[in-house]
């Protein structure tokens, strides 16, 4: 209400800010269904690159001794490697999109928070969009994880920020997002 002295002045409300979670602590998913969503999406992804992975592991390297190999092999070969992980981050990347695009795009879930009925929103409540679900909260993630020990130590960090009182991993905090009951 306004100071009814001073037509100017601001008006003045009291707002509960979005991160005091007294209003949507009852709306927050659980951090256990949030882990068994992400089982059940880590679980598609694997039986949908299981043939990839079998392939390689029958066509892979036979295996040779790393004393007989030239030193500019080893260097390649290690090239190669970064190469190759970085060619599987964006094939994994693609393939979750492309089965789980349509209703991250529509409802923000993925195939496992469909199942468990629970959603990616924006801390606000609003619906988060495409662009902010690829771009902040899933592409980020993806890149500083393909770093060796880095990447590690960040996915480690990012799973553990789901212990707050927020409820919210660090990708989350990232993309100003919340995972909400459906």
């Amino acid at each position: 209400m306004a100071d009814p002295t001073n037509p100017y002045a601001a008006p003045t409300a009291t707002v509960a800010d979005v991160r005091d979670h007294a209003g949507i602590e009852p709306w927050l998913a659980e951090r256990g269904t949030r882990l068994a969503a992400s089982m059940i999406d880590g679980l598609v992804m694997l039986l949908l690159f299981a043939p990839a992975i079998l392939a390689g592991m029958v066509l892979g390297d036979p295996g040779g001794t790393a004393d007989a190999t030239p030193p500019a092999i080893l260097v390649w070969a290690e090239a190669h490697q970064v190469v190759s992980q970085i060619v599987w981050a964006i094939a994994g990347l693609v393939v979750f999109f492309a089965v789980n695009g349509y209703w991250l795009h529509t409802r923000g879930q993925s195939v496992g928070k469909r199942l468990l009925r629970i959603r990616i929103v924006r801390s606000n409540g609003e619906r988060a969009t495409l662009a902010r679900i690829i771009f902040a909260r899933y592409l980020p993630t993806q890149a500083v994880g393909t770093v060796t020990v880095i990447g590690m130590l960040y996915l480690l960090i990012d799973i553990l920020f789901i212990l707050g009182d927020a409820r919210q991993c660090l990708h989350d905090r990232i993309a100003d997002t919340i995972v909400v009951k459906d």
